[in-house]
């Protein structure tokens, strides 16, 4: 018997460097991020600067790192906390020259685009894929606004 175990060792040890793997985190309990934010050009209330408690999930995918791992869920977190407790906005709203007129300048995140949740997940997956590591092919974020409202590549 125990002969079977090593080489069913062996026959997935064979394979750990060329099998693409997924590593999900937040996907029964998202990670919490609370941000404002305000759509400059929208017709409505959320042109008003308001805030939300977003919940984020991510999904990647890659091979494994000598360390056994696709990706270190802190590298993971250390991207996302970028945007805890901050202010959204799009390049040109006049609200970035107000926060860096009190001296909150660095409590400001701009986007290229309105910050709405596509955007933002959106945003997210480009900004992981920059930081984490070359055996990473496919980062999918899905950011919650709402109860009823949440966009992203998660199936």
């Amino acid at each position: 018997m125990s002969q079977g175990i090593l080489e069913d060792q062996n026959r997935s040890s064979a394979t750990l460097d060329d099998d693409e793997r997924h590593l999900y985190v937040g996907r029964d309990r998202p990670i919490r991020l609370s941000a404002g934010h305000r759509i400059l050009h929208h017709d409505g209330k959320c042109s008003r600067p308001h805030g939300h408690n977003y919940a984020v999930s991510v999904a990647v995918a890659g091979t494994l790192t000598d360390e056994g791992w696709v990706v270190d869920k802190g590298d993971i977190t250390k991207v996302l906390s970028q945007w805890d407790h901050r202010f959204l906005v799009e390049q040109g709203d006049p609200l970035i020259e107000a926060f860096e007129a009190s001296g909150d300048g660095d409590a400001v995140v701009v986007l290229d685009h309105p910050p709405t949740a596509e955007v933002m997940s959106l945003t997210l997956e480009q900004r992981l894929l920059e930081d984490l590591p070359d055996t990473v092919t496919d980062v999918s974020v899905e950011v919650r606004e709402t109860g009823e409202l949440a966009a992203g590549g998660l199936p």
